[in-house]
């Protein structure tokens, strides 16, 4: 299986410093990228860090209802905040690894999405291919934050959700 693992914030949609996911949008081209993976045998999920969760600013917000409207097969949340020192928000790896473990994942055969340095960390660690977005933090990505994931590399730098989608879809089989 190729998993396809999609950041939420500042990569599907929204601004990037979102505090409320009621106040989330979906960019232009996001439906249609997740459709176009799912069209071509790839399995979008979700992976997003919702620290909202944490600090009581989500009021009860049905994150499963919104993946699933707009085509994604399955969801991955870190519902805590930075000092929480949980495992689970990015850019450690504990969301990757319960997707593994819930799928049997070769992980080398699935793709991160996103336009943080903490997806690409956390996709990296894991051995999955990398497609930085350049929506939300991905400029920073590429530029400040760059020595922040220096030892890896992405497979492709992509100017948003649904370009990265065509690219993956032209050069892998789903």
């Amino acid at each position: 299986m190729k998993m396809v693992f999609i950041d939420r914030d500042g990569t599907m949609g929204g601004d990037a410093r979102i505090e409320y996911p009621q106040d989330y949008y979906h960019y232009e081209g996001t439906a249609q990228a997740i459709t176009m993976l799912n069209d071509k045998g790839f399995y979008p999920v979700a992976f997003t860090n919702q620290s909202c969760i944490a600090r009581g600013k989500d009021g009860g917000y049905d994150f499963s209802r919104e993946f699933i409207d707009i085509g994604l097969r399955d969801y991955f949340i870190c519902p805590h905040d930075n000092n929480d020192n949980c495992n689970c928000r990015k850019p450690k790896t504990a969301l990757l690894e319960k997707a593994k473990e819930k799928y049997n994942l070769d992980m080398k055969d699935c793709f991160v999405i996103g336009d943080r340095w903490s997806d690409m960390l956390a996709g990296g660690k894991m051995g999955c291919g990398l497609i930085l977005v350049l929506t939300g933090w991905g400029k920073a990505a590429l530029n400040e934050d760059r020595d922040k994931w220096k030892e890896f590399t992405p497979s492709f730098v992509a100017n948003n959700l649904l370009e990265a989608a065509e690219w993956l879809c032209n050069n892998y089989e789903g």
